[in-house]
């Protein structure tokens, strides 16, 4: 079984922005958000069907964007996704088959 999606997949560009604790001229430390990677993603919404057949809530749909595995980066569940203009919290993180060659990202967008 091969785990390598068609590159053609991951067609959308997304960023993943972590915050981080910095200090301005004036000594006083605040936090910014800093884009730790951008990546092309395959990305798959939650059906509405699909919620309504198992019962679920609305609130609960979930987008899920699969990246290739990035080398030069550890994705967290502190990091948030940002595509079209939309922010997503990462609720799940997983590296698919253990094989880092691509990570699924489980995320729920921000609404208020």
């Amino acid at each position: 079984m091969s785990i390598v999606k068609n590159a053609g997949a991951f067609n959308k560009r997304i960023d993943i922005v972590r915050e981080i604790l910095t200090e301005d001229s004036d000594g006083f430390k605040h936090t910014e958000p800093v884009v730790v990677l951008s990546a092309y993603a395959s990305v798959k919404t939650t059906k509405g069907f699909t919620l309504i057949a198992n019962g679920s809530d609305f609130e609960k749909a979930t987008t899920n964007f699969t990246i290739r595995y990035p080398q030069t980066v550890t994705i967290t569940r502190d990091d948030v996704i940002l595509f079209k203009g939309k922010r997503y919290e990462i609720q799940y993180i997983n590296n698919v088959d253990e094989a880092n060659v691509v990570l699924e990202l489980q995320a729920k967008e921000v609404t208020h």
